[in-house]
């Protein structure tokens, strides 16, 4: 919830693929107890400007969720790329998809589809994207959900 708050951001120049390679070994232990699998196909990708703490907090949020939507035997692809002088980081799981009634008030704090969910997770990640001066977007559909957060690489 702190992070939903509005506080000074630290950004400093960061990269994902470092970021996602300090959290990854910790989400892997969760995901191979639910019979899950975790993917990374990371590129080279420049630096940008953020703070490490609030994208962490985004990468975490993703993952979980694409964890969340899948049955035993499932698999979250982390990519990062470039493209468009935008660093991309991509979470693709293999669940269902996203409802459509669901997706028209995604982002809306406390909206939440888990029994146990505080429907906070991705109105942080869409927070962090707005103060990064990034885009949060999505594609899904009955084979899965992507989501990419779109960041400007350093002029």
């Amino acid at each position: 919830m702190s992070l939903a708050k509005t506080k000074k951001l630290t950004k400093k120049e960061i990269n994902f693929n470092e970021i996602i390679n300090k959290i990854i070994p910790l989400i892997e232990v969760d995901a191979l107890r639910q019979g899950l699998e975790i993917r990374l196909k990371l590129q080279d990708v420049p630096d940008v400007l953020g703070d490490e703490k609030e994208i962490r907090q985004c990468i975490l949020n993703l993952v979980k969720n694409g964890l969340e939507a899948m049955s035993k035997g499932g698999a979250v692809t982390v990519k990062t790329y470039l493209i468009n002088n935008q660093v991309v980081l991509e979470v693709q799981d293999q669940g269902c998809g996203i409802p459509v009634k669901v997706q028209k008030s995604m982002g809306t704090p406390f909206l939440t589809t888990k029994e146990q969910g505080t429907g906070l997770g991705l109105s942080v990640c869409f927070s962090i994207a707005k103060r990064h001066g990034a885009v949060l977007d999505y594609k899904t559909d009955q084979g899965g959900t992507s989501f990419y957060l779109k960041c400007p690489v350093i002029p």
